[in-house]
């Protein structure tokens, strides 16, 4: 897959300034072929990907969601509140809570509905 370029970025950015989830691409560190750098912009808000350690598709978002599709398997929370990740829709079952600033690249779970708390 292509690093990210700015424009990219950029775009993802405005898209989640105005509250929409945002598919980012993920980027390759340099000189290190498995390394993974978790593309998250500061202030933004929850980054999610769909597999452990930042694999996979990466979502953002600000606003709850009932019902994440795909599920997330690893975040990174880059907005001032504790945000639950939950196993089920509609913020069903045991919590997993991911605080301000936390990366987790394995949540233990797979969760389906995501939302401050």
């Amino acid at each position: 897959m292509r690093p990210a370029t700015r424009k990219t970025v950029r775009s993802a950015i405005a898209a989640a300034v105005v509250g929409a989830s945002v598919l980012l691409p993920a980027a390759t560190a340099q000189g290190a072929p498995r390394a993974r750098i978790p593309i998250c912009p500061q202030v933004i808000g929850l980054c999610t990907w769909t597999e452990p350690d930042a694999e996979g598709t990466t979502r953002m978002f600000q606003r709850p969601s009932t019902n994440l599709n795909p599920p997330v398997r690893s975040a990174k929370n880059q907005t001032g509140q504790t945000w639950c990740l939950y196993p089920r829709p509609s913020y069903r079952g045991q919590a997993f809570v991911l605080r301000s600033g936390s990366y987790t690249p394995g949540l233990g779970l797979t969760a389906r509905s995501a939302r401050p708390c």
